[in-house]
């Protein structure tokens, strides 16, 4: 045996370096023999290759005990090992390997590969996880058969999972006992999983269209599992849902959920046992909020949806993450849609796509849907892979209609079920049945960033022509100087001056198989002309956001009103409301810089009154959904306005938001108390998504009397959606009130892990001068830990992205965050990675600001020990 050392200085992976494995395997036995500190893993499978070449296998952190061919054992001199890899130096064409491994679980912190978490071993393998629990081949076009025995300590330890069906179960002596499962399809080793713990459980049973009982167990800590229910129901509505829109039925004899508290992501999708992070699966009244619910109903939708968009048919490799990803993040979305609120949910949607991945493409860390080159794959689980891959879909589904998105993914599962393929195999299959060309479309896979148009109007009443010249652009980049034209679909309307809908008549509308009239913008410059428009019409662009692009448009605020009362289209109805939010709190930053004299309430007093007057006509519809009022009454957030300002400054940003709220609070402010008192009286989800806006609204804006009133729905409420409501509104006040509610509800719930980071949230997020020294003393106390991802996701990451007490001291703050990154990077990376993403806007900020989060990045990179996956996002700042 040889043993090499690897280079400390981390090479960039390429897309354009693929190439097929080397081998391929027939067939994997895992035996487990569980134990805290020394579990036993042996691994036997049958591999072949078409020539005579070394086999190289991936596996870190682990004691190779023995190492087999054939059953014979290997010579020294025919292998060799190193931290990252097992090589084979001299393998026949076809042979029986099995290796014997011991690993550490109770000392792994990552939450990646096998680890004890709180009493529970459970897996964490997508994406290089599988390397830290046995040798093997660890990439997802390598797919085979898995066996897995388990043995563990019978009492300690009474329920043992893996993977697709329960073969077997028995007690074996000594207080031990072992199970044996076997997976009946074959599948990549990221999604294998193991659980072995001490759980409760609860049951129930879904019948497919054809007739099969599956049964479905979700499994949570003892006394926990009433908080399942509402996961258990969502599971049965996504299965029922996939076979009514796509046909799709699941394929095993059991669907199982494993929550657990220490884990790095929300949900993973693995065979038959997708493994959850608490947060997403225990749910109440008593514990959750409406907007916990929502997420709960999504995440279980979108993991059971990977079982045929990311199982059956999986990614080549990691750059086509967003071959599983954005399509899956589609379909949640579409099933979102449809158990509630179409439009409200598309908005959401939008809004969390703005404000991660418009970021993203704004910042130091922009990368395509289809990614050429990383230093490590963690860092592929982005807002880019996910939510503009999804929207990438979507805009497929707006060219070729919904009738022919469906026959084109029952295209894409006929030809490719079973294997590993690209993004591109997929766009191919959407294309080939619809007679599409794709060819420009998959520019969206390959550009960087997110595209501009700019719109200008022209009427001629004589010729009753109205004409839309629109002119597309991508900032250029240092890898992208140069872009070519997107093919972008643009879903439009035209409104007359009564708020009917004239009817589009355009020789360059394309008709999808829907029958809806799409413009496909192709060129750099182009002009659309509509025909037999008898009136200056008013412009309803991007309809449903049928394309992820920002739009220069100068429509005038009686326009964007008439839009806001009349469009049929409830995104852009709400789109106009936005856009002049938006302009105005530009407008406010601006002056407030002109004159840093101003305070709050003078500049309130220069809020446009038409602004005014448009939120006076939302406040006052009493026949709009109030879910949809809600989103109305919403401001756009910092992110979106740091994203077009040149200057990131906080204490302005945060000037003219109260401004703003201090407007409407002096104008509405009687009204929106009364809109208050009546929803108060409605016990819906739609009431409280309102009341809790107002709330906050009336607060912001110091209405008299409306501190009071949070404290009194705190004390009052039943859900813990008011509940919450009301300590957001109360979250940046200087009050006793305040301090009384945040301690109830600490005293309350601080021994609950999942609604225990409801509270650290909130200390996080407020904007009280004293906010960082108290989350710097929080971090120090139980029930904190850095350990675990759902803490500091709360406390630091609400923290760090808080510019504003970030920026009270900067030298200071910046240079604790980087102390905690490099704790956080020594045992976990993938959760120190994330943190890093709070460097993004760096390039943006206040001098002070800019040069104390530098010295910290450069602090960082300048450690060798520093993982891959942190360093390659922070390099990305200096650039």
């Amino acid at each position: 045996m040889k043993i090499d050392q690897i280079s400390q200085t981390p090479s960039r992976l390429y897309l354009k370096d693929y190439t097929p494995p080397t081998h391929t395997f027939e067939n994997l036995f895992l035996k487990f023999y569980i134990h805290e500190s020394e579990t036993r893993v042996t691994a036997r499978m049958n591999v072949k290759s078409s020539k005579v070449q070394p086999l190289i296998l991936n596996g870190e952190n682990m004691k190779l005990v023995s190492l087999k061919v054939n059953d014979q054992v290997v010579p020294e001199d025919n292998y060799k090992i190193d931290a990252e890899t097992l090589t084979l130096l001299y393998p026949p064409l076809e042979f029986t390997l099995e290796t014997v491994v011991i690993i550490n679980p109770e000392a792994n912190k990552s939450c990646e590969g096998l680890y004890l978490s709180k009493g529970i071993f459970a897996t964490q393998c997508e994406a290089e996880g599988f390397r830290n629990i046995t040798y093997f081949m660890d990439r997802p076009d390598v797919m085979t058969d898995y066996t897995v025995e388990i043995e563990a300590d019978e009492k300690k330890y009474p329920v043992l999972l893996s993977n697709g069906d329960l073969i077997s179960k028995e007690s074996i002596g000594h207080g031990r006992h072992k199970v044996l499962w076997k997976d009946p399809f074959k599948k990549p080793c990221y999604l294998f999983a193991l659980v072995a713990g001490d759980l409760g459980v609860i049951q129930d049973n879904f019948v497919t269209a054809s007739g099969k009982k599956v049964k479905l167990e979700i499994f949570a800590s003892h006394g926990k599992q009433a908080r399942c229910h509402f996961a258990m129901e969502s599971l049965k509505k996504a299965m029922k849902w996939d076979e009514t829109a796509f046909g799709l039925e699941y394929d095993l004899n059991q669907y199982m959920i494993v929550s657990i508290d220490d884990f790095n992501m929300g949900a993973m999708e693995n065979k038959g046992l997708n493994i959850f992070n608490s947060r997403l699966v225990l749910a109440d009244l008593n514990s959750a909020t409406d907007t916990d619910f929502e997420r709960i109903e999504s995440v279980v939708g979108h993991e059971y949806f990977h079982n045929w968009t990311g199982n059956r048919v999986t990614c080549r490799n990691w750059f086509e993450l967003s071959l599983k990803e954005g399509l899956t993040v589609f379909r949640d979305q579409e099933f979102s849609a449809d158990m509630n609120s179409r439009s409200v949910q598309r908005i959401k949607d939008v809004d969390a796509l703005r404000i991660s991945q418009f970021n993203e493409d704004a910042g130091p860390n922009s990368h395509p849907v289809r990614p050429e080159s990383c230093l490590a794959v963690d860092n592929f689980y982005t807002s880019t892979i996910y939510e503009k891959g999804s929207e990438v879909i979507r805009m497929m589904q707006t060219i070729v209609g919904r009738k022919g998105f469906r026959k084109g993914m029952d295209q894409y599962f006929k030809l490719y079920d079973g294997q590993a393929v690209t993004i591109l195999d997929f766009a191919d299959a959407i294309a080939s049945v619809n007679q599409a060309d794709f060819s420009q479309f998959k520019l969206w896979y390959s550009q960087a960033g997110t595209p501009t148009i700019e719109v200008i109007e022209n009427y001629i009443p004589s010729q009753k022509s109205y004409s839309l010249f629109v002119r597309q652009s991508l900032p250029p980049t240092e890898k992208l100087p140069t872009a070519k034209p997107f093919l972008i679909p643009l879903k439009v309307g035209l409104l007359d001056s009564k708020g009917e809908e004239i009817r589009i008549k355009s020789k360059q509308a394309f008709v999808n198989s829907d029958g809806d009239p799409v413009l496909h913008l192709k060129d750099f410059e182009q002009n659309f002309v509509f025909e037999d428009v008898p009136e200056k019409p008013v412009l309803s662009l991007n309809r449903d956001f049928s394309a992820p692009i920002k739009i220069q448009w100068k429509a005038t605020h009686k326009e964007l009103v008439h839009l806001m009362k009349y469009d049929r289209d409830a995104f852009n109805r709400r789109e106009a409301c936005f856009k002049m939010t938006f302009e105005e709190l530009r407008q406010l930053i601006k002056l407030g810089r002109d004159d840093t004299s101003l305070t709050e309430h003078q500049l309130a007093e220069k809020v446009n009154p038409l602004i005014l007057d448009a939120y006076s006509f939302v406040v006052q519809d009493s026949k709009m959904d109030q879910q949809f009022k809600a989103l109305l009454l919403t401001f756009p957030s910092l992110d979106l306005l740091a994203q077009d300002e040149e200057v990131l400054d906080p204490v302005l940003f945060k000037k003219a938001y109260a401004a703003l709220s201090l407007a409407l609070a002096k104008k509405l402010g009687t009204h929106l108390l009364a809109n208050y008192e009546i929803l108060n009286l409605v016990n819906s989800r739609g009431a409280r998504t309102l009341k809790n806006r107002i709330l906050r609204l009336l607060v912001d804006g110091q209405h008299p009397g409306a501190t009071p009133l949070a404290e009194q729905q705190f004390k009052q409420s039943q859900t813990m959606t008011d509940k919450i409501g009301a300590l957001l509104a109360l979250n940046d006040t200087d009050s006793s009130a305040r301090e009384h509610c945040l301690a109830a509800f600490h005293s309350d719930w601080k021994d609950d892990a999942v609604v225990f980071n409801k509270w650290l949230s909130l200390q996080g997020l407020s904007e009280r001068p004293s906010t960082f020294t108290n989350a710097v003393a929080l971090t120090q106390q139980a029930p904190f830990s850095l350990e675990n991802p759902n803490n500091v996701y709360s406390l630091i990451g609400n923290l760090t992205e808080n510019f504003y007490i970030m920026s009270l001291d900067p030298s200071g703050s910046y240079k604790w965050f980087a102390d905690r990154i490099i704790e956080i990077d020594a045992k976990n990376p993938q959760l120190a990675a994330r943190l890093c993403g709070s460097f993004n806007f760096v390039k943006k900020f206040t001098p002070s600001m800019k040069e104390a989060a530098l010295q910290e990045v450069n602090r960082l990179l300048a450690r060798t020990e520093l993982s891959r996956n942190s360093r390659e996002l922070l390099e990305t700042c200096l650039k």
